[in-house]
């Protein structure tokens, strides 16, 4: 619970980053970041999106928001790893859509558990070439604990994406990887789609329910 609270806090941190700056302005991830950050408290304080009766419409306005920032494709080819490159066209595109459904089903939930007092701090950046990584903090007054998060991005045609996202040492990427690198070794890629299939139901269940 621990790191899906930490995941789900850098989520929030960035989820306005699209909207905030046009492209030519985004020439230090850092700045975007820190910019932005005001941006994605006022999407989910804004009163028009609170409330069980507005909670889609609040899900679906972070998503809108959140989804340009990061490079998807990127992402589920890191996750995949070798056998990414065994992969049609078509299996690549089916996959990273499962993918993303995988990601905003999984923590969207979080977003109703925003609290306003949550602080961030913005440390460092490091650019090298077309990668950088942003070293940022956050604090939760709830447990009363800092969590230390790092963004990994690359630029994309001028416009920084993000690739992965680091939560208490903890790489996004590297977690999935592990996880279909299981099932890989012992079973089929038909099967890992399933298998995300299989918990895409069992989420919307949760969800509806």
């Amino acid at each position: 619970m621990t790191r899906m609270r930490s995941f789900f806090c850098a989520i929030v941190s960035l989820s306005a980053l699209a909207a905030a700056l046009p492209a030519w302005a985004a020439d230090s991830p850092l700045e975007t970041l820190r910019a932005t950050t005001e941006r994605a408290r006022a999407v989910l304080q804004d009163p028009a999106y609170q409330g069980a009766d507005r909670r889609q419409a609040r899900v679906e306005k972070v998503k809108q928001i959140l989804l340009p920032q990061f490079d998807p494709q990127e992402i589920v080819k890191r996750t995949l790893g070798p056998y990414w490159r065994d992969r049609t066209e078509a299996q690549k595109k089916e996959f990273t859509q499962l993918f993303i459904q995988l990601i905003e089903k999984t923590y969207s939930g979080m977003l109703d558990r925003y609290n306003p007092d949550v602080k961030f701090f913005y440390d460092q950046e490091r650019v090298e070439d077309d990668f950088a990584e942003v070293d940022t903090r956050i604090f939760d007054p709830v447990q009363n604990r800092t969590y230390a998060i790092s963004y990994h991005l690359h630029k994309v045609d001028g416009k920084w994406l993000i690739y992965d996202i680091v939560a208490e040492n903890v790489s996004l990427v590297r977690n999935y990887r592990n996880q279909f690198n299981r099932i890989l070794s012992k079973s089929s890629y038909e099967d890992l789609v399933e298998t995300i299939q299989s918990k895409l139901k069992q989420l919307s269940t949760s969800s509806s329910s």
